[in-house]
């Protein structure tokens, strides 16, 4: 009576780990993916939110150094990113490239233009809170006549932001769970493929310790593996969203760049280990009837 005999398919084995491998990175580049995309929707907003101004009309008659002293004083306000200081005579200036270099002289050459001062405000403050009290210690100025401000605008700004944000919150713990799930049914089903071995090994007396050790550091290679390859793809995004739209991608964001490349390798890791220590352990403890369903 023949022996059955045991085989050993290197390209069987090529094919599996290849797919767990791939498996893991295109997981890990989706969620890295969404995190440059939300950063990018977040860094725009606040863009957009600190390019609403803010309009400070003088008293008639204000002299150019109390104003000045005003607008110096805004500017050290912590919540405050620019302000730009017009006299009458830089407003009749502006006024002229829209309505002629003439349009005074029906007024006698009276300049009607009171002095003001533009004010953009940080990005975290563009808030009601903020801006109420901005505006009311701005006001109690004796100088001050009024704040003109698009409410409406800033109002729509912070509703469509807060709602980014949500949503991007929300994708981001759903791209969690997937990449979770996803990772860890992977990584398991290929444990698994090995049950008959992991159960030779601890019949001829092996020490747990001993057989899990080889899944763990593969465990560990597959998930450096696969957070590398997702690194390389986000990297080729990049450069190529760079050299498409060169606005977008800006030396000040290679910082974050970094952090989220490290975040996604290191999550990698981190996920692959945890997914393999609890998938050898659910099997070892396994019994023996079930190696068979």
């Amino acid at each position: 009576m023949a022996k059955r005999q045991l085989s050993f398919n290197p390209v069987s084995l090529w094919s599996a780990n290849f797919s767990t491998v791939l498996s893991i990175a295109l997981v890990l580049f989706m969620l890295g993916f969404m995190l440059l995309f939300i950063f990018h929707a977040l860094t725009a907003s606040n863009s957009l939110k600190e390019n609403v101004s803010f309009t400070i009309y003088l008293v008639e008659g204000t002299n150019n150094e109390s104003a000045l002293s005003l607008d110096k004083e805004i500017k050290q306000n912590p919540i405050v990113k620019s302000t730009e200081y017009i006299s009458p005579e830089k407003a009749a200036e502006i006024m002229n490239s829209v309505m002629g270099d003439n349009h005074l002289e029906v007024l006698g050459s009276i300049n009607p233009y009171a002095a003001s001062i533009n004010v953009n405000l940080k990005a975290e403050s563009l808030n009601p809170t903020s801006i109420r009290r901005f505006i009311t210690n701005v006001e109690a100025k004796e100088i001050v006549d009024n704040v003109d401000y698009r409410q409406d605008l800033v109002k729509d700004i912070n509703n469509a932001v807060y709602n980014i944000s949500a949503f991007g919150m929300a994708f981001i713990i759903c791209l969690l769970i997937i990449a979770i799930t996803l990772i860890n049914h992977t990584i398991r089903l290929t444990i698994f493929s090995k049950r008959f071995l992991i159960r030779s090994m601890e019949l001829v007396g092996a020490k747990p310790r001993f057989i899990r050790k080889p899944f763990l550091l593969k465990g560990l290679l597959f998930g450096l593996i696969g957070g590398l390859i997702a690194d390389v793809l986000l990297i080729g995004i990049i450069f190529w969203v760079g050299k498409t739209f060169s606005q977008i991608i800006r030396p000040e964001f290679y910082q974050t760049y970094g952090i989220i490349l490290v975040a996604v390798l290191v999550f990698g890791i981190l996920l692959s280990f945890v997914c393999t220590f609890i998938s050898m352990f659910r099997l070892m403890y396994l019994k023996t009837e079930k190696l068979y369903r």
